[in-house]
């Protein structure tokens, strides 16, 4: 009898992968700007449906299900991809030993007053409020990832970091 179960279940994953895998490709390769790209994202899609296969399996229908998955993994992915550089790391000056002319350079910003003031701001600022705006808003991470890596209450994130721009806020009004 289980052995039964068991084949009606591969059975059901392999017809309804057969039936929206096309479009989901399609899907795939529409987000992304390569094609080794959509093809690591339609893995991954592949990988969560067959992990959450008994979970859906007795949904209506599993195509928004996919889509959702879809645009979840394609976030992670540029996320992972489009981490920026920390405040800290941003504004440190420029050493003698750059191979490119400063004009080039990253550090560089003639005139631009809100940067300038956006570095005043976060320097003044103590380190663990640094940090905490740095990854939330440079890094991107969500504040279920930064209540993980605090090893604090999601709450406690959310007031930690609304602390931290009040206090931003403060010291850039004066």
């Amino acid at each position: 009898m289980k052995k039964k179960t068991k084949d009606a279940h591969e059975e059901w994953v392999q017809k309804t992968w057969d039936t929206y895998s096309h479009q989901i490709y399609n899907l795939c390769r529409a987000k992304c700007t390569n094609q080794e790209d959509a093809k690591d994202l339609f893995q991954n899609v592949a990988l969560r449906f067959c992990q959450n296969a008994n979970k859906i399996m007795y949904q209506g229908s599993v195509y928004p299900w996919l889509v959702c998955v879809l645009r979840n993994c394609f976030f992670d992915s540029t996320r992972r991809k489009n981490r920026e550089a920390p405040f800290t790391c941003v504004f440190d000056t420029v050493g003698d030993y750059m191979s490119i002319p400063l004009e080039r350079s990253v550090f560089y910003k003639p005139g631009n007053i809100q940067n300038d003031e956006l570095h005043r701001v976060v320097s003044l600022l103590p380190s663990s409020d640094k940090e905490l705006i740095e990854n939330s808003f440079l890094k991107g991470f969500s504040t279920e990832e930064l209540s993980s890596m605090y090893g604090v209450s999601f709450n406690a994130i959310s007031k930690r970091r609304l602390s931290a721009i009040k206090r931003a806020r403060k010291t850039l009004i004066g």
